[in-house]
Formats: C-alpha cells, structure tokens, sequence
C-alpha cells in the first residue's frame, strides 16, 4: 500500500477521533513519522476534527447534570444536622488520615465526571465522524461520475465538430448509394474526403441486419472490391469507415458478422458511383 492508499483508507480519521486501539495508534503515528505526506494528511485530520468539535459541541443534558450531583452525594455521604451557635465553635479534629481519603474521593469524583464526558464526546464525534466520511465518499463518487459525463461530452462535442468540418470540407463527395432491385427500399450516403481519403457513412436507411448478419461497406476501384469497414448499427445517423485511397463507386453487402474477405454479391443492398 503506498502513502496515498494509506490515506484515503480512513485510519488517520479514526486516530483522530480516538477510535483506535493503541498498537494501531502506534503504527499511525511510525507512518506519520517516517512519510510527510501522511504526517501533514493527520495533522489536517487532527485540525478539522478540533475544529469540528469546536463548531457542534453541546450542553450536557440536564439529567445527566443531575445524575452527576447525586454520584457526588452518594460517595461525599449524607448531610449532617444543623448545630446550635455553641456547637458551631468547636474544632473537630482531623487526622492526615482522613484528609487523605477525602482528597481521593474528590478525585475519584473527578476523574468519574470525566469520564462520563469524554464517553459521552468521543460517541458523538464518532458517530459524526462516520456519517460525514459517509457522505465524503457519496461526493466523491458523484464528482467522478459529473467528470466522466463532462469527459463524453467533451469528446462527442469534437467528434462533433470532425465530423461536421469534413462534410463541409470542398474535398468531400457525397455519393448517395441507392437500393438495388432485390431492396429498392434501401439507401445509405457515403462521404468520402479525397484529399484525407476519410470516410463517414450513413446507414439509418439501411432495414436492420438479421441475427449473426452486419453490413459491411465496398470501395470498388478499378473493378475491384476494397473493404472500407463494417457497419455497426443501422441506428447511427453518421459512422467512420476505413480510409479509401481510390474508388468508382461505392456499395454495401449484407455479411456473416465479423465481415468477409470478398463481398457476397447476391447479398448487396445498395450501390453508388463516385464521380463528380
């Protein structure tokens, strides 16, 4: 695992919320201490979890204040009666001995108050602290998915622009291919750049390829047959093909899927001449 894998596994947040045990803290505080980066990416924990208590901390609950004076009761033990003025002015004698057990008591009584507290502030930290990195990750996920969604769109938007730039482009013919008399339903258009030699196709006139059939479109140059590509869906308005370096005419055959060395001529669809 490197240091950036380290980091975003969640360890440095839960040593800050007091959720580890104290080999694992130990371990935490070995990484920080050999590697800056995670020494700074917990010094920011350990900052925002501070700050975050600072921002949401709350009052204890009136019962539990009140839970707190009655522990203090019950260990101090009951109150003693009123005495008269005369009773008032003797001095009990204490030992150091039982000073000393009243100095332990108040501190026990202490250390119970603050015990309860930090109890009490590390749950609520640590629930916090989970349902915000709960929604860390939902953020982030969506910031991901919003990227990837600009990104497609971004590339459409300059396949976009290629495809339109070429259409326009002088150099571009526009040979409309017709059916033949087995489909003279059928029409597909090819564009074809003779100074790049690209080549788009629209085949959304096309019927739709049979099962385990696809379209696959011809160049013939020279009374032979140039494979210029296979049509992937007849859904498409505009489909890049193979570069053609010189051609005739053009037309499309109906082909096991995958395509064909040679075109199935009792399979064609449509044909057109390429000429100016």
């Amino acid at each position: 695992m490197n240091t950036q894998e380290y980091i975003d596994s969640g360890v440095l947040e839960l040593y800050a919320a007091g959720g580890l045990t104290h080999q694992e803290s130990r371990e935490v505080e070995d990484m920080a201490a050999r590697y800056p980066e995670v020494r700074i990416a917990l010094e920011d924990c350990l900052r925002s979890m501070e700050a975050y208590a600072l921002i949401h901390a709350q009052a204890p609950r009136p019962e539990l204040e009140e839970r707190i004076i009655q522990h203090i009761r019950s260990v101090a033990g009951p109150s003693t009666e009123p005495v008269s003025a005369e009773e008032a002015n003797v001095v009990p004698m204490v030992t150091p001995e039982a000073e000393e057990t009243s100095l332990k008591r108040w501190w026990q009584i202490a250390a119970v108050i603050l015990l309860v507290i930090s109890a009490a502030a590390n749950v609520y930290l640590y629930n916090n602290l989970r349902t915000t990195r709960s929604e860390l990750a939902s953020t982030r996920q969506s910031v991901r998915q919003y990227a990837l969604q600009v990104n497609q769109l971004e590339q459409r938007s300059l396949q976009s622009e290629n495809q339109l730039g070429m259409l326009r482009n002088p150099q571009t013919m526009a040979v409309q291919l017709k059916g033949v008399p087995k489909h003279t339903d059928a029409q597909a258009r090819v564009y074809w750049n003779q100074e790049t030699k690209e080549v788009y196709m629209d085949p959304s006139s096309l019927p739709a390829a049979p099962a385990g059939k696809q379209y696959q479109l011809w160049a013939l140059a020279k009374g032979k047959p140039i494979d210029a590509g296979l049509v992937k869906s007849v859904d498409s308005t505009l489909q890049r093909m193979k570069q053609v370096q010189e051609a005739q005419a053009f037309a499309v055959t109906l082909e096991p899927e995958g395509g064909s060395v040679n075109p199935t001529m009792e399979e064609m669809y449509v044909m057109g001449n390429a000429s100016l």
